[in-house]
């Protein structure tokens, strides 16, 4: 089986899964498949054979825990380009505007392990926003900097950006958070 293919098929299973646990009030689970796109300096891109690296699809699973902070997964691989680059990310979110704006707006900070020539690890600073469209679809994007912080000569920091489709698995009302309801 191609390697893309065994991706989409462990994607589907996990947004599967995902559902199955997450199909009760007290949950703030949310989905994502987004685009990616990395950027190396030019100098770093000599190293690690280009400058851009295309990633579609990456997935994302996030849950909220507590005081505007979201814990977010993420598992981003390129396919069908000449760099095989694979990146999985735990990222701390905190929203910094009110809870009750369509446009949530986030700083994130964590780490990652990524495995283009070899593998290392990285410390992850950025920023991002999600737009709710519906109660339940909303409209992702962010910018990281991944600082490589363990790894051989070949690994290198790098931009990570990505814009993506969200999907809110919770039961309340609009995208209802933990400190959202009324109790």
């Amino acid at each position: 089986m191609p390697k893309y293919r065994l991706f989409y098929l462990l994607a589907f299973l996990l947004i599967s899964f995902v559902n199955f646990v997450a199909q009760d009030g007290s949950r703030s689970w949310s989905v994502g498949l987004n685009s990616s796109s990395v950027l190396y300096s030019e100098k770093d891109g000599l190293v690690v054979g280009g400058r851009h690296i295309a990633i579609i699809p990456g997935v994302s699973l996030s849950k909220y825990i507590g005081n505007k902070t979201t814990i977010s997964f993420t598992l981003s691989k390129s396919i069908k380009d000449s760099q095989k680059y694979l990146s999985s990310d735990v990222n701390l979110n905190y929203e910094l505007l009110n809870p009750d704006y369509k446009l949530r707006i986030y700083v994130l900070s964590g780490i990652g392990i990524v495995n283009l020539l070899e593998t290392g690890v990285t410390l992850n600073l950025g920023s991002g926003g999600t737009l709710w469209i519906t109660d339940r679809f909303g409209l992702n994007g962010q910018l990281i900097y991944k600082l490589s912080a363990l790894g051989g000569d070949l690994q290198k920091s790098h931009i990570f950006g990505t814009a993506g489709i969200v999907y809110s698995l919770n039961l309340g009302g609009y995208n209802s958070r933990i400190w959202e309801r009324k109790h």
